[in-house]
């Protein structure tokens, strides 16, 4: 999977969202970026079968290792991006 600006938004928000909620659905990726339905649920099947997500017993996302990997890679530039903004005013 090549990966894109879209797959390192979907992976850090599962990431965001599981911070804070007990378990991530598609419907929360959808609430939280503003997109359809479909669209995520099309994006999280590529992820999945790309080995970046899987699904519990319950149909909860769960980043794997190399999805958990990405994801703070990109959560700690966002992060490092902001301070900087922020410091220069």
């Amino acid at each position: 999977m090549v990966m894109n600006e879209s797959v390192e938004n979907y992976l850090e928000t599962i990431h965001m969202l599981s911070k804070h909620k007990p378990y991530v659905r598609s419907i929360d990726i959808a609430n939280e970026l503003s997109f359809s339905k479909p669209s995520v649920s099309v994006a999280m099947k590529r992820l999945r079968e790309n080995g970046f997500v899987t699904l519990d017993e319950h149909g909860n996302l769960i980043l794997t290792g190399s999805g958990l990997s990405i994801a703070l890679k990109i959560y700690e530039r966002h992060l490092v991006i902001s301070q900087f903004l922020i410091s220069i005013g």
